[in-house]
Order: structure tokens, then C-alpha cells, then sequence
């Protein structure tokens, strides 16, 4: 258990936890930029190989964008690819942000970000975001270093970073099998489908 010279760090998911995204506001922006059915890109859009790998930072965003083309049939410029690309963002989470930002909170535990994205997106989001990510005292992106979660390599790096081991890492996320494999690898782990929720489990520890 972390000691107290050694506090836990909480990590926090960006996308679906400290803020809402939906891809297919991406499909609406190029299907009406290109005139084409946004039914008929959605049936061509997948999350495959090359999107796995930009969010490693193994493929530049000129890259990846050319790769979009070719998956969606698109011929649009790169402003507009990226446009479309970055228009997938909601709102923040407006309680959540105040729970972390509370004194008990922050008694406890480091806070920490954590997101599978790119370069392309982590540009967009901490702009858009920017007052929410203040209460987080840093953030660790799968673009930049070299891996994504739930892979064992990923705690590790961010658990390093910290000063700390893996087992000092609560995880916050809002996808389950996520948040199952976290468990596995000993993490604790806690799905987040509210403020209120996660300020119980936390009451919890």
C-alpha cells in the first residue's frame, strides 16, 4: 500500500472520463465536407492497424491522414481531414473536475492524465480543455510514449515516472475491459460512469 512519503496517483482517462468525444461527429464533418453519405463512411470506418499505431506515434499525422483517404474515399485537403478529425469533441465533465479539485483529493492522492490519442488530438483537446486539465498535475499520452494501455509497458512507464511501482496506480477509465485488464496487472481500477460514483469508490480505499 502506498506509504506516506509514497501517495497513490490517481489516473485519469481523458476521452469518455474528463471529457466526452464521439467519433462519429468526425464521419458527420467529412461527409458533409466531401458531399458524401455519412452512412456510407461510417460503414468504411474502422479502428485498425495504422490508428493503433498513430496513437504510438509510430506514424506522422501526414501519414495517417493519407491513410484515412484511401480507408474513407475522402479528397479533402489536410485542413479539412483535420478538421473533421478533431470534431469529435464534447463537453467537459464539469463534477469531475470540481472532485479533483477538492481538498480531500488532493490530500490523497497525485493526479495524473492518461490517454490513448495522437498528436493531432492532444493539440486539439488540451486547448479546448484547458481550465479542466489544471487540476491534473501531469498527463501521459500513448503518442508520446510509445504505448497504450492497457499494456503492462504503459503502468509501468507512468508508474515510473511518478517515482512509484505500478501497484500505487488507480485507474480511472470508462471502457471495462480497460479497467479489467488494469486489474489484472494488479492495478486497482474503478469505471467511471460519474462524479458521484467515482467519489464513493474513492471513499472506499
Amino acid at each position: 500500500m502506498p506509504t506516506r512519503d509514497q501517495p497513490a496517483v490517481l489516473l485519469i482517462d481523458m476521452g469518455g472520463v474528463l471529457f466526452s468525444y464521439s467519433f462519429w461527429q468526425a464521419l458527420a464533418y467529412w461527409a458533409g465536407a466531401s458531399g458524401q453519405d455519412p452512412r456510407a463512411l461510417r460503414a468504411r470506418w474502422q479502428i485498425d492497424g495504422p490508428f493503433d499505431a498513430f496513437e504510438r506515434g509510430e506514424i506522422t499525422p501526414a501519414g495517417y491522414l493519407d491513410h484515412l483517404r484511401g480507408l474513407l474515399g475522402l479528397d479533402l485537403d489536410d485542413d479539412r481531414m483535420t478538421a473533421g478529425w478533431n470534431a469529435i469533441y464534447g463537453e467537459a465533465d464539469t463534477e469531475l473536475a470540481a472532485l479533483l479539485a477538492s481538498a480531500p483529493v488532493r490530500a490523497r492522492f497525485q493526479l495524473a492524465g492518461v490517454s490513448n490519442t495522437n498528436v493531432l488530438h492532444a493539440a486539439c483537446w488540451r486547448q479546448l480543455f484547458g481550465e479542466q486539465l489544471k487540476v491534473l498535475d501531469t498527463v501521459w499520452c500513448s503518442h508520446e510514449i510509445g504505448v497504450t494501455k492497457p499494456a503492462p509497458a504503459f503502468f509501468e512507464r507512468v508508474a515510473a515516472g511518478h517515482g512509484t511501482s505500478p501497484e500505487h496506480l488507480i485507474l480511472v477509465d470508462d471502457i471495462p475491459e480497460v479497467t479489467d485488464a488494469a486489474r489484472a496487472l494488479g492495478l486497482r481500477a474503478h469505471r467511471y460512469q460519474g462524479a458521484s460514483g467515482l467519489a464513493a469508490y474513492l471513499d472506499t480505499l
